[in-house]
């Protein structure tokens, strides 16, 4: 039996177009492999569609899947949906395949698809399955139920299908514990060089050659609730690691076989077990590793001290970010839930300052419902004191799934007007390069919002300006 899993194209509108092999459907492969599937991996971007100057991308890309699946001949089709904002590419892509190959099952899945799995199997005929949550054991159950019947869908967890008519959701109720037993990313899927891109201007203090990064997740989840985070509905409410050993393991193969050397840890929180991120970097220098890493989404502040970050830039840590969110300790620690004492952000950021190899970002979000003048002048201060390489302040995205986005319904916070009964479908809730506000705050007016807006993009140019000085003169 051959399966085919599709990585639907970047949205237009994304400005970093640096994109990387598709850790998500790499994990499926690697287990359907292992249940001695035949499996195929069709990533739409590594034909670079946004460079296309035509008004038939669809076409073309569209040319492209039935030609693949014309030549491979699955018995299923898998499409990734990371993000709300790839769903209209997924519904063009399935309704597309569907029509072409009307017998072959489609199935999705992803962050919008965990949130909306009835609506869409109620309104979108030619998607057959849902997966909802993480889903390497959903998909090895479903090929061997499409394979020879074995199993049956009704006790699936994490799952909805249609029976008789009519949509059966079963609930996620258990992830996978024992992550690490899970093999290998299927690296053998990929040609890396279809992800290759220009790094010239890549922070590289090492001076190594490579040519783009490749993710490792050692962990999944995250244990905090951070208000505008939606995670863990696919990842589950705990964290679990894989062991030190297996997640080296992995990387020593990509540097080995495959060349590899910048690689991006893309856990919530890889530092949020002490013991665990010091043996991975450990264990680099044992091997004698010659790499360069990054974390690029945020590390845990609170888990953060000398000992662990002297650990990391000895392994080869050469990019980090602190996820701050707002420099009012009202807003941070009550509205959003960091969890994250003052003194702590200032201690972390001096600290970081003292590591020469180091480029260190911070990310802050403004426009939360209970943001104020002052509370956005305090974050406004803390950007201007931590002086960090490079500062994100980002508008408040309330994505469907968040406490927040619940919150900003409940009480009509919404500058727009939109269907509530159309959220599944849509694409609306993504970054717009801070040029839209989604929500006014309970004592701002808009104007007032747009006013800090241009006032953070000021501050922010400033300091790019000036730190690029500093870089000349050094």
């Amino acid at each position: 039996m051959r399966i085919i899993l599709i990585n639907p194209p970047i949205p237009g509108y994304m400005p970093n177009k640096e994109f990387i092999p598709p850790p998500s459907l790499l994990y499926l492969a690697g287990v359907l492999q292992r249940a001695d599937f035949k499996v195929t991996i069709l990533d739409l971007n590594t034909y670079k569609p946004w460079e296309i100057v035509t008004d038939n991308t669809d076409i073309f890309l569209n040319n492209i899947i039935t030609e693949q699946i014309s030549d491979f001949r699955p018995s299923l089709i898998g499409i990734g949906c990371l993000f709300s904002g790839q769903f209209p590419s997924v519904l063009k892509l399935s309704e597309s395949i569907k029509n072409h190959f009307p017998t072959i099952p489609i199935v999705i899945g992803g962050m919008h698809p965990t949130i909306y799995p009835s609506e869409i199997l109620k309104n979108c005929h030619f998607i057959d399955y849902v997966v909802i949550g993480e889903g390497e054991d959903q998909i090895v159950a479903l090929a061997n139920y499409i394979k020879d019947g074995n199993g049956a869908l009704d006790m699936l967890g994490g799952f909805a299908y249609r029976k008789n008519g009519s949509v059966i959701v079963n609930s996620k109720k258990t992830f996978i514990h024992e992550v690490a037993e899970l093999p290998f990313p299927a690296y053998d899927l990929i040609n890396f060089e279809d992800y290759y891109h220009d790094t010239s201007h890549w922070h590289n203090p090492k001076g190594l050659s490579f040519h783009m990064t490749v993710p490792i997740i050692s962990s999944r989840s995250c244990p905090m609730r951070c208000n505008f985070c939606s995670m863990f509905l696919v990842m589950g409410p705990k964290i679990r690691t894989r062991s030190p050993g297996h997640v080296v393991d992995e990387i020593q193969l990509l540097y080995d076989t495959y060349g590899q050397r910048h690689f991006s840890f893309m856990d919530d929180n890889i530092n949020i077990n002490k013991k665990h991120i010091m043996e991975i970097c450990k264990q680099i220098m044992q091997r004698n590793l010659d790499i360069q890493f990054e974390t690029p989404n945020g590390l845990m502040v609170s888990a953060l001290d000398r000992e662990v970050m002297d650990m990391m830039v000895q392994a080869g840590w050469v990019r980090g970010a602190i996820a701050i969110e707002s420099g009012s300790d009202f807003i941070r620690n009550k509205v959003m839930g960091k969890h994250l004492k003052r003194e702590k952000i200032f201690e972390i950021t001096q600290m970081a300052k003292a590591y020469r190899n180091l480029y260190f970002k911070a990310y802050f979000i403004i426009g939360m419902p209970e943001d104020t003048r002052e509370t956005l002048m305090e974050t406004y201060d803390m950007v201007k004191e931590i002086n960090v390489d490079e500062t994100y302040v980002t508008n408040l995205i309330p994505f469907p799934g968040t406490a927040v986005f619940e919150q900003s319904l409940r009480d009509n916070l919404f500058i727009e007007e939109f269907d509530v009964n159309n959220l599944w479908r849509m694409d609306g809730f993504h970054y717009t390069n801070n040029k839209r506000f989604y929500i006014k705050p309970y004592q701002l007016e808009l104007e007032e919002l747009r006013e800090f807006r241009n006032k953070f993009d000021t501050l922010l140019s400033e300091n790019k300006r000036r730190k690029s000085l500093e870089q000349c003169h050094v």
